[in-house]
This record gives C-alpha cells, structure tokens and sequence, in this order.
C-alpha cells in the first residue's frame, strides 16, 4: 500500500517522486511475499514460473493493450 500511495501522489497529487522511499518500501513487499510463499510452503521460484505460465495462457502472442483491456480472466 505504500508502495502504491507513493506513486499516487507523484502522479496525481504532484509530489516528487521519491525513488529512495520506494526501494525501501519494495523491500518490505519482498518481505511479505517471501514470508507468505514460506507460510505456504512454496518457494519464490514457483510462485514466479506459476505468474509467467497464467500470463502465457492470457497473453498467448505476447502482450498487446488491446488483448489487456479486452481480455477474459485466465482462472486456472
């Protein structure tokens, strides 16, 4: 969320944009992802080569803006 929140204000409520607070801030998602994959038993590469095989399916040419706005939610 704070991730998110910095980039919200740089881009819409005219903050600079602070690269340093978020690299911090990614460390801490890096930490939750890493600890909630442990928790379930997974490894991070997995979690990574699941992510790569759901976008092949949805995204079976490679990525284009119109297969992402016009794109049927891949479930399995």
């Amino acid at each position: 969320g704070e991730v998110v929140d910095l980039i919200k204000k740089h881009y819409f409520q005219g903050h600079e944009l602070d690269v340093s607070k978020i690299i911090i801030e990614l460390g801490d998602v890096c930490w939750y992802i890493a600890t909630l994959a442990h928790g379930l038993g997974v490894d991070l590469e997995t979690v990574m080569i699941c992510n790569i095989e759901k976008l092949k399916k949805r995204y079976p040419n490679g990525f284009t803006i119109e297969d992402s706005i016009y794109r049927a939610e891949v479930t399995d």
